[in-house]
């Protein structure tokens, strides 16, 4: 009986901590959306693009500057929901470079104009809630199942 219990309580705790990713891909798409929603729309220019390794091939990610409240602004649009894509065969770290000068279209925080994201979808937010979903179904599932062949046994 105790192995049984002790088998539920793990499955229990894997199961939570799928939700637990879950909650975070939600809180990730909500801040996104109200940062959208409530921010302050600006056009930026790309100053600066720093490449990420992804697999065999690279993600450019912007740095931007803006002009908001008769001040000067640079940030790296929030949440990875925004990523450039080259338009030649070859990607390596340097070909993010030709994004530099580049417009951009960024929605800025008007209570700390630091923070910025282009608007979309929050691409992280939703892998998020859907891996924490699908294996945390999938390990609930699998789980009760083993449990109830046990308790035939």
């Amino acid at each position: 009986m105790l192995a049984l219990l002790l088998r539920l309580f793990g499955l229990l705790l894997v199961v939570a901590l799928f939700a637990v990713v879950v909650v975070i891909g939600i809180v990730l798409i909500r801040r996104n959306r109200e940062l959208v929603r409530h921010g302050i729309p600006v056009r930026s220019t790309v100053v600066r693009v720093r490449a990420q390794a992804i697999d065999s091939s690279f993600v450019y990610l912007p740095t931007v500057r803006y002009e908001l409240h008769g001040r000067v602004w640079e940030s790296t649009p929030s949440l990875g929901q925004h990523a450039l894509k080259t338009k030649g065969f070859w990607k390596t770290s340097w070909a993010g470079e030709q994004f530099i000068g580049m417009p951009l279209d960024v929605h800025v925080d008007p209570e700390n104009p630091v923070v910025s994201t282009v608007p979309g979808q929050s691409r992280l937010g939703i892998l998020l809630v859907v891996v924490g979903s699908v294996f945390g179904g999938l390990i609930l599932l699998f789980g009760l199942l083993g449990v109830l062949i046990g308790l035939v046994r």
